[in-house]
């Protein structure tokens, strides 16, 4: 029987979500006032009739795969067909179809730490063995990917490397040079790449290159995306697929198999939702936003050194470096105590540059930012 544990944030949200006095910084989701009403409101229409009652195509429908090929197609500037997109359960549903059928017993997968906790459960239960590697590393202020560090553990066995960009929990973005090198070494040691891009569109700064046309292109290569946050749709459960035609055929019979067929009612959603690119733009402005009011805040705790923090580029984290080793007990107590969820850093990986880490979603609404960051002030400044 598969030993699977549960990532060590997913039993505190549990926590978090069962006492309603504590506030969540937890959960990687984005809750700046629940999915865009505009979108709420096409899905009365839709349940008045029975377009979302029955089984739909198995990788998703065509509509839905069609608008996210034109979407992707001009904001890339490339050719790209509905052929080569697959619906998914979330952006993880990608992933784990792509463990299913890739990989064999006894297959290595390297995942470069810090790294998001769930791609270790989904490797384990495809029979295959992670290969955690620091791959990220703090540098003169910054987190820079090292793609040498992540070459020195490659084996006999190793068939895929898995990477988010941008990069839960570090915030930074891959630019095309980091992604064309990735390519051609993947490629060279027929090592198949995974891509997961379910914040490509919180963008605050640098140069962020997608893998969407490489993944196009490529026999080694699969984009991952999501509805999740965009659209702040993650309970809708509908993410993408982007790869060539012949392994989105061979993943469709995957899904079969596992799904039978993504959410309609979410699919259908998903088609409103890219008819109206301005709903995305009005999350990214309050998710930035919320950024600068939690950098603000935390200003007494910098200058105090209990936090220092690399700014994010991109996404919806702030990784927070502490003074402690394991931050585990130190979240628990700031849980307990402060009534604030965090995120310790072990989740991300063992390495030192991860485990004295804590995560901050700031995707809230920026009332219970100013309250959480209120609460997390007093109760790690009352000694000072």
């Amino acid at each position: 029987m598969l030993k699977l544990t549960l990532p060590r944030y997913k039993s505190i949200e549990m926590i978090a979500s069962e006492n309603k006095d504590i506030i969540s910084f937890s959960q990687g989701a984005v809750k700046v006032g629940g999915a865009p009403e505009e979108i709420k409101a096409h899905l009365k229409e839709i349940l008045n009739g029975d377009r979302a009652d029955y089984y739909q195509a198995v990788g998703g429908i065509a509509p839905l795969r069609q608008k996210i090929a034109e979407t992707l197609a001009k904001k890339w500037g490339i050719p790209l067909t509905k052929e080569e997109i697959l619906i998914t359960h979330g952006s993880i549903g990608g992933i784990t179809n792509l463990c299913l059928l890739l990989l064999n017993s006894g297959d290595e997968v390297i995942i470069p730490e810090p790294f998001y906790p769930s791609y270790l459960n989904i490797v384990r239960f495809s029979k295959a063995t992670p290969i955690p590697v620091q791959g990220f590393f703090r540098k003169e202020g910054k987190w820079v990917f090292d793609l040498e560090s992540v070459k020195q553990v490659k084996g006999e066995r190793s068939k895929m490397l898995i990477l988010s960009n941008p990069s839960n929990p570090c915030g930074i973005c891959f630019r095309a040079n980091d992604l064309n090198e990735l390519k051609r070494w993947c490629e060279q040691e027929g090592i198949f790449l995974i891509i997961d891009e379910v914040y490509d569109n919180y963008i605050y700064e640098g140069n962020f290159a997608s893998a969407t046309p490489l993944a196009a292109r490529s026999d080694y290569i699969a984009r991952t995306g999501s509805f999740s946050k965009d659209f702040a749709m993650s309970g809708y459960r509908v993410g993408f697929l982007v790869a060539k035609k012949e392994l989105i055929e061979r993943l469709t019979a995957i899904q079969d198999g596992t799904l039978c067929c993504p959410s309609v009612i979410g699919q259908l959603a998903a088609c409103f939702a890219l008819d109206h690119p301005e709903l995305i733009e009005r999350q990214v402005r309050q998710v930035k936003a919320n950024l600068q009011l939690v950098r603000e805040m935390l200003v007494p705790l910098v200058e105090r050194n209990i936090f220092s923090y690399v700014p994010p580029e991109s996404g919806i984290f702030l990784f927070l470096k502490t003074q402690h080793e394991d931050t585990e007990e130190f979240v628990m107590e700031i849980l307990t105590k402060a009534r604030v969820s965090l995120v310790p850093g072990k989740d991300f990986g063992s390495s030192q540059e991860a485990a004295s880490h804590v995560r901050l979603c700031f995707a809230r609404e920026p009332k219970l930012i100013e309250e959480g960051m209120d609460r997390l002030r007093k109760h790690l400044l009352r000694d000072i």
